[in-house]
This record gives C-alpha cells, sequence and structure tokens, in this order.
C-alpha cells in the first residue's frame, strides 16, 4: 500500500495554505546503508543542504550526518525525489519534515543548536527527529521552554507514526531574529530516562507480543508500552527480565476489555 502519497498530497495542501512552497527535511544518513549527498548535486535545481552537526565534535563523517534539505514543491524533480526517499526510509529511518518560513541556513543553524543539548554538565546530541522520539517529546519528555526551541521556527512539523499514518504538530512560526539564539537544552535525570524509555519500548517490543487484538493500532500499542514502561522506571524495576514482564502485566492489566 502506498502511505507516501498521501502524506506528500497533505504537506502540498498545509504549504499551499501557508503560502511557502518548500519544505525542509531531516534526513538520519546513520540509520541507512547509503548517504543522500551524492544525488544532492544532481538536481538541476540545486538543493540547499546542511549537515546538523556542522561546527560540532561529531561532524566527522558527513555521509553520516543527519542533513537537513530544503524540497522545492514546484519543482517536479524534487518532489519526485522526496516522495522515493520517503518510500525507501520509511522502516529503517523515516522522515521528520517541516514547513518554515525562515531563510535556509538560518533555519538550519537553529535546529544544529537544538541538537547540541546537555545531561549532567556533559554536551550530547539530541536526536530529535527520530520519529519515534519525536511525540513523545512534547506528550511525556520536555517542559514547555524545551519544546518552544523546536517549535520557534516552524509552521508545522509532520512525519509518518507507527501505522504510517501523517502526524502533525504545529509550530509557532515566530519571524526570525538575527539576534534571538537557541536556549540550550539541558536534560534532568528524569527527562533522559524518559527518552531512554522509548529505547527500551522499542526493544521491548521486538522480543515480546502483546496480546492480539488488544490494540487497534501500533501507534496505541506503542504509547501504551511506552507508558508502562515508564512506571517501570519510576519504581525502579531495571533489570531487563523483570522490566519485561512487568511492563507486560502492566499493560494487560491497564487495557484489559472488562
Amino acid at each position: 500500500m502506498d502511505f507516501v502519497s498521501p502524506w506528500m498530497d497533505k504537506i502540498r495542501t498545509t504549504c499551499q495554505r501557508a503560502e511557502i512552497d518548500h519544505v525542509d527535511v531531516i534526513i538520519d544518513q546513520c540509520a541507512v546503508n547509503f548517504s543522500v549527498l551524492p544525488a544532492l548535486t544532481t538536481f538541476s535545481n540545486p538543493m540547499m543542504w546542511q549537515s546538523l552537526y556542522q561546527g560540532l565534535p561529531e561532524d566527522i563523517y558527513p555521509e553520516d550526518a543527519p542533513v537537513l534539505v530544503r524540497v522545492d514543491l514546484s519543482d517536479a524533480e524534487h518532489v519526485q525525489w522526496l516522495h522515493n526517499l520517503a518510500a525507501e526510509m520509511m522502516e529503517s529511518a523515516p522522515l521528520l519534515i517541516c514547513g518554515s518560513c525562515w531563510p535556509f541556513e538560518q533555519l538550519a543553524d537553529w535546529l544544529r543548536d537544538c541538537v547540541a543539548a546537555q545531561h549532567e554538565g556533559r554536551e550530547g546530541i539530541f536526536r530529535f527527529w527520530d520519529t519515534r522520539i519525536f511525540p513523545f517529546l512534547f506528550s511525556h519528555i520536555l517542559d514547555a521552554e524545551q519544546q518552544k526551541q523546536l517549535l520557534i521556527p516552524v509552521l508545522f512539523w509532520t512525519w509518518l507514526d507507527c501505522d504510517y499514518q501523517s502526524s502533525i504538530r504545529l509550530g509557532s512560526g515566530e519571524i526570525p531574529e538575527s539576534d534571538k539564539s537557541v536556549v540550550q537544552i539541558e536534560f534532568t535525570d528524569s527527562q533522559f530516562e524518559k527518552l531512554m524509555c522509548v529505547s527500551d519500548t522499542s526493544q521491548f517490543l521486538r522480543y515480546e507480543s502483546v496480546p492480539e487484538g488488544m490494540f487497534t493500532n501500533r501507534q496505541a500499542e506503542f504509547t501504551a508500552c511506552y507508558e508502562a514502561m515508564l512506571t517501570a522506571t519510576e519504581q525502579r524495576i531495571v533489570f531487563d527480565d523483570k522490566r519485561n514482564d512487568w511492563v507486560m502485566a502492566q499493560v494487560i492489566s491497564n487495557n484489559s476489555v472488562t
């Protein structure tokens, strides 16, 4: 089934309403076995792009870095490339796309600065573009000021969820100001644990089977397991076997039909 075409149609409609003729796409190159950089030089209408590791210590291998690419929606060649890429990466590293009125370099620098986060005083990479993580940043993990950093430069963020259905998060769409800078995101221990619970949930569902028919879709299943994983962490149930058994029991208890 073609899940990408309906998503692209929604993106075009949203951009038309916002009166913008482009989208900006974050491509996670390290999650696939190819680099998109060679392709970006082949278009008759060149694409603007920038590594989100630019200027950071991790900016060693450009072909492995997350890149922000601006796609011209009035250019059929650009649009077809985006469609094909979204379909190819749908399983391994789904694309996170935004609509923004900001000049490309200013947007890229802002998002690059969002990548450089801290935990316990140590610098680290905040992989907010991972679409498994992204929705939980706003529902469970980031505080209001931290969320704002990801919303200021965009009119919207959009991605495909676990069921390949389009999701959208509206942004602030603020007017760019040259003297405004990102407030660095500093994770508390609690926030860091919540972030790690997303990976724990993915691992849990890779090896465990929730009773069939309990959830109507995969996104609801993932969310229920994630919330159970959070509770397990709060109760300091940390060893894998006991943790997984506890999470499964919690999910069944919370979602059984009575």
